[in-house]
């Protein structure tokens, strides 16, 4: 493969990774996701499908240039991101963080929002293999 038929790959399962992940807000965006977890830890990880991509991409083709490892760091940052909201909101609800987070949960999140990735991640995939 070259590095536009990476690209291209990239793209499409980011787009595909943020229209499974897109909701009107943070909290129903997050609930989703809670159901994927319910179901299986090994589901709600299958789910973040870009950052399995990354990983293939640079155990396949041993590329662990600077572009690459940012974009792992990224993905792994926003994964646990994620399942610390999702215990603290959901598995062991902590009501005192529930009330101080409350207004960002319930704001509206445009789509644009959820673009950052297949934005982001297609770049240093360019970057990575150029």
């Amino acid at each position: 493969m070259d590095v536009f038929d990476l690209v291209f790959a990239t793209v499409m399962i980011e787009l595909l990774e943020a229209l499974l992940q897109y909701d009107t807000t943070l909290k129903n965006s997050l609930f989703k996701q809670y159901h994927y977890y319910l179901k299986s830890p090994f589901l709600f990880f299958g789910s973040q499908i870009g950052y399995i991509w990354l990983l293939f991409l640079s155990i396949v083709y041993s590329n662990l240039s600077w572009a690459i490892i940012i974009a792992v760091v990224l993905k792994s940052f926003d994964i646990f991101t994620k399942i610390t909201l999702l215990e603290k909101l959901f598995i062991k609800p902590d009501s005192n963080y529930i009330t101080e987070i409350e207004p960002v949960l319930d704001m509206k999140i445009p789509f644009w929002v959820y673009l950052i990735g297949p934005l982001t991640y297609p770049y240093l995939v360019y970057l990575a293999f150029q």
